[in-house]
C-alpha cells in the first residue's frame, strides 16, 4: 500500500464509523457534522504522524550508498554474542 494514502484511508474509515455511530444514536444534523469534522481532522493528523514514523524507520534502515555507487553496510547496534564453547561441544557429540 502506498504510504501517502494512509492518512486519507484512516480518515475516511474514522469518518464512516463516526457518521454511523452518530446517526444511530439519533443526534441532530448539526451535531453529526461537528462530530464528523472533528473526527476527520483528528484522524488525518494521526495518519500523518503514523506515515512520518514509518518513513523515518525506512530512512534509518536504508543502506547507505557511497559516491562510487557501492553499498556501505551498517554495523549492528548490538554485537552478536558468540555461542559458549560448551554448546559447540554438545552439538559435535550429538552428531
Amino acid at each position: 500500500m502506498n504510504r501517502r494514502q494512509l492518512p486519507l484511508l484512516l480518515m475516511l474509515i474514522a469518518g464512516a464509523i463516526t457518521t454511523l455511530t452518530v446517526y444511530f444514536k439519533g443526534l441532530g444534523l448539526k451535531t453529526m457534522l461537528i462530530a464528523l469534522l472533528a473526527a476527520l481532522v483528528a484522524f488525518y493528523f494521526i495518519g500523518s504522524l503514523v506515515e512520518y514514523i514509518l518513513s523515518s524507520f525506512d530512512k534509518k534502515n536504508a543502506p547507505e550508498v557511497s559516491d562510487e555507487g557501492e553499498v556501505i553496510e551498517k554495523e549492528a547496534a548490538t554485537p552478536v554474542q558468540e555461542r559458549a564453547p560448551e554448546a559447540a561441544e554438545e552439538e559435535e557429540v550429538a552428531q
